[in-house]
């Protein structure tokens, strides 16, 4: 008899983990990128008189901690928008000659909702109906080192990411969230390569 009970016990918590996992895959997700930092395109970079080679350093954090999946994941992504800002003869992620620029960029994803990841499992729990909207904010540190100088600057921006019904920020488009995040670091980098032109961090001696 408490063979029996113990069988029907395991299979109706069987049952509910199989159905919440059906209906959580219902749930919508959409994301949002916040319009505070300016948008930046290659037109808006400032020209280069004699582009330089450059060694590119790239590091994705998650609330300061380094994040290798992450890294792997987004660097092409970093490499992309750096060679096609035009403001570098060629880039690299190894020593190009001795002549060659270093610029290091570090991505941290740091969390904005406090209590995103509580608010994410009470949806899940809930199948939408309730819904819930999750910030998350970038902070990109860009630094530039050429013949013994170093330059900075710090790029901050945010992405927003509704779960169920819950409605998205006013006049934003929905994206995918992996678009959302091409869109984030894409930014980053162009807001920040901007940043360090302005400083003349690119201009020879």
């Amino acid at each position: 008899m408490h063979q029996a009970l113990r069988l029907r016990v395991l299979r109706a918590v069987f049952f509910s983990i199989v159905s919440c996992t059906a209906l959580s895959g219902c749930l919508s997700m959409k994301s949002y990128v916040d319009p505070a930092l300016p948008v930046v395109t290659k037109a808006d970079l400032p020209a280069v008189e004699r582009p330089q080679p450059a060694q590119v350093l790239f590091e994705f954090r998650t609330k300061g901690n380094p994040n290798a999946k992450a890294t792997e994941t987004m660097r092409p992504r970093v490499l992309s928008a750096i060679t096609e800002s035009g403001m570098f003869s060629s880039v690299s992620t190894t020593p190009d000659g001795m002549q060659a620029g270093v610029l290091k960029v570090v991505i941290d994803n740091v969390p904005i909702t406090d209590n995103a990841a509580a608010k994410g499992f009470g949806t899940g729990l809930t199948f939408g109906l309730i819904g819930s909207m999750a910030s998350d904010g970038y902070v990109c540190q860009a630094t530039y080192t050429m013949n013994d100088r170093t330059t900075e600057t710090v790029v901050r921006h945010a992405m927003h990411t509704t779960v169920g019904n819950h409605s998205g920020p006013e006049g934003l488009r929905p994206m995918q969230m992996q678009e959302a995040v091409n869109t984030v670091v894409d930014q980053l980098v162009l807001n920040a390569l901007n940043n360090l032109s302005k400083q003349d961090a690119f201009e020879q001696e």
